[in-house]
């Protein structure tokens, strides 16, 4: 995996760690003491995330530092989504 593999990576898991807590960039601006602009750079990818900003990071949004460097985008590691059961279906349904 090259550096800009990585950095898309953690800018991805970043994203959707986000996305399920409900925080956003400035959220995790705050947090960290930067400028929102700073942290839309490293959001999209455009900028690596230093290393020491990924531990508070992990720690915002309950993860560890290894989720947010590893490729959670599918493979053996996906989370397999069922359909809900319904315990109320009838014989109709």
């Amino acid at each position: 995996m090259n550096a800009r593999g990585l950095v898309d990576i953690v800018a991805s898991n970043i994203r959707a760690e986000s996305a399920r807590r409900g925080l956003y960039q400035r959220d995790i601006a705050n947090a960290l003491g930067l400028q929102q602009a700073t942290v839309s750079k490293r959001w999209r990818g455009g900028r690596a995330w230093p290393l020491e900003d990924l531990q508070t990071v992990a720690e915002i949004l309950g993860v560890t530092v290894a989720h947010l460097v590893t490729d959670n985008s599918g493979g053996a590691h996906a989370i397999e989504l069922r359909p809900r059961q319904d315990s109320n279906l009838q014989p109709r349904d």
